[in-house]
């Protein structure tokens, strides 16, 4: 779809019409993480994908922290994103250099870390259950605090308890502290779902894909599993939790952290997927 909106880009600097960079300020990314029907996934701290109802535009962020996209994609977009992306246009940079210029015209890409890879779905498990029954399943987050949880999990170097301690705090508060409790709790009323006083965060979840969706097999159980070593790891609590958890993740020893936290991010992606493909 072409459109008559037109964009301030330097064609010099593309390698074709469709091919040439056109730069925005961060802002333009604000309004699809507020809008439940969107997702939007990091790969890294420099590329990332909007996913709309019907389409997706992929996009790079470079050194100065400006959002780039190929003005071919643009004129694809609806003509209201078009204009919102008209909006945001700021002079031309001449730096695309990111690993979404890498991915798109080199080729080269490494799928992102299995604790971005968590965090990605969810976000579309969030979109998904948003745009089919109007509620998120948790709050929006900002783009400081996105690109942020990005650059602190693409890499993960645990060498003492502390760090395995820091991660998996920061890690439930991303998650289980973001869940959007005053939004379940109204959909659930609204479902005759009866709720137990004080009930918040997992257990309307749980309430959410038991009672609502009809989850006979427990799909939550790893985000309750965060939950218990985060409760293991800011309260002396003994390790009963810690011992639990790396049970269900068949992890002997339960001081080879890595191991744990490894194996709870991929059943945090795992559950998240198998969400949204049984009930998105």
């Amino acid at each position: 779809m072409s459109s008559v909106v037109k964009f301030n880009f330097d064609g010099s600097e593309g390698l074709s019409e469709f091919l040439t960079p056109v730069y925005f300020d961060h802002n333009v990314l604000v309004k699809y993480l507020y809008d439940p029907r969107v997702s939007v996934e990091f790969a890294s701290e420099t590329y990332g994908t909007i996913y709309l109802p019907d389409q997706y535009l992929a996009f790079g962020i470079n050194r100065a922290g400006a959002v780039i996209a190929w003005h071919g994609d643009l004129q694809d977009l609806d003509l209201a994103d078009q204009y919102h992306w008209a909006s945001n246009n700021i002079a031309p940079q001449h730096d695309m250099k990111s690993e979404w210029y890498d991915a798109q015209i080199d080729a080269v890409f490494t799928s992102p870390p299995v604790a971005i890879q968590a965090i990605n779905a969810l976000e579309k498990w969030n979109a998904a259950f948003a745009t089919k029954y109007g509620t998120r399943l948790y709050k929006p987050t900002s783009f400081d605090d996105r690109l942020e949880a990005v650059r602190r999990y693409k890499r993960i170097i645990i060498q003492s308890e502390d760090d395995f301690i820091r991660f998996v705090s920061e890690l439930n508060e991303i998650i289980n502290e973001n869940v959007n409790t005053q939004g379940l709790r109204t959909f659930l009323e609204g479902k005759d779902v009866k709720i137990a006083n004080g009930s918040r965060g997992n257990k309307l979840l749980e309430l959410v894909y038991r009672d609502v969706l009809g989850d006979t097999t427990n799909m939550i159980a790893p985000f309750f599993w965060l939950y218990d070593v985060r409760l293991w790891a800011d309260h002396e609590m003994g390790d009963a939790n810690l011992i639990a958890v790396a049970a269900h993740l068949s992890v002997a020893d339960i001081a080879d952290y890595e191991a744990i936290l490894s194996g709870l991010l991929i059943r945090l992606r795992d559950a998240a997927t198998n969400l949204h493909t049984a009930y998105g």
